[in-house]
């Protein structure tokens, strides 16, 4: 779970913004902040660590929740950040489709790229909920 740096590094920032969303956020920025923790929790229990020149089905499986949660607040939520969040999250899961398409698709390059669109959600979770803060303790205008 934790036996290489970049876990361990995904892991502090992970919780670091899931933490300032639960602090600081709204509802919705809570709310996928403890989806994001759920998220990264299930992708634990259901990768297959020996193999990641195949499909990854558990981790796609626990992508397409992820992205169906964040496309339901697009949906419901008048937060700017959700759209961008869901966007990257849609990128996940195409970048599962894109080794169940073609093989030939490196297990590094699957890996980094599903890397890359979890740090654009989290990143976009942490604006979001550093915009809510902000607005919430503007100054009233004069």
């Amino acid at each position: 779970m934790f036996s290489s740096t970049p876990e361990r590094v995904w892991a502090v920032a992970m919780f670091a913004v899931s933490a300032f969303a639960l602090w600081r956020g709204g509802r919705t920025e809570r709310a996928v902040a403890v989806a994001n923790i759920a998220a990264w929790i299930a992708t634990i229990v259901v990768q297959n660590r020996h193999n990641w020149l195949d499909p990854q089905w558990g981790v796609f499986a626990v992508d397409v929740v992820f992205l169906l949660l964040l496309l339901w607040f697009v949906v419901r939520s008048s937060r700017l950040w959700i759209l961008p969040a869901a966007a990257f999250q849609l990128l996940a899961v195409v970048t599962h489709a894109a080794i169940l398409a073609d093989g030939g698709v490196r297990a590094w390059a699957y890996m980094t790229a599903l890397i890359l669109w979890s740090y654009m959600v989290l990143i976009t979770l942490a604006v979001g909920t550093y915009t809510y803060w902000r607005g919430t303790n503007a100054p009233p205008a004069r």
